[in-house]
């Protein structure tokens, strides 16, 4: 966890310098950017934050040690099922739907028929075939 803590605090203190600077480029006229770029920092700076906070309430974790095994986490992470393909057909929905929004709403409900198909591939991969369980 201290490597994301470090990591969110440093990207928002980047970002709060960079919105500075694009705030003296462009003179403070753009109405979109030094704000956007200051609220990035904000918030990158928020959950550096949080991260201390829970670290300092939960403890050291095994992500921290770096000799430690996978089997030192507590919880279960599930399964991952390398041989799937219905990630790819998911992230294709997303696209597709998302280009249609912003390019043609006639493109849209191609993708979201697309990411139906997807999310009931995904969740059934594992009740047939020679996966079957």
């Amino acid at each position: 966890m201290k490597a994301s803590i470090n990591l969110f605090v440093l990207c928002g203190i980047f970002f709060m310098i960079m919105a500075v600077i694009y705030g003296f480029v462009t003179h403070f006229d753009e109405m979109v950017g030094f704000p956007a770029l200051l609220l990035v920092g904000v918030m990158s700076i928020m959950i550096g934050v949080y991260l201390w906070l829970t670290d300092r309430r939960v403890g050291r974790q095994p992500q921290d040690t770096e000799t430690a095994e996978i089997s030192d986490a507590d919880a279960d992470y599930g399964f991952f099922s390398p041989w799937s393909w219905w990630p790819i057909v998911c992230a294709a929905a997303g696209a597709v739907s998302f280009y249609g929004i912003a390019m043609g709403w006639w493109i849209f409900p191609f993708g979201a028929v697309l990411g139906i198909i997807a999310l009931v591939g995904i969740s059934y991969e594992h009740d047939r075939g020679g996966f079957a369980h």
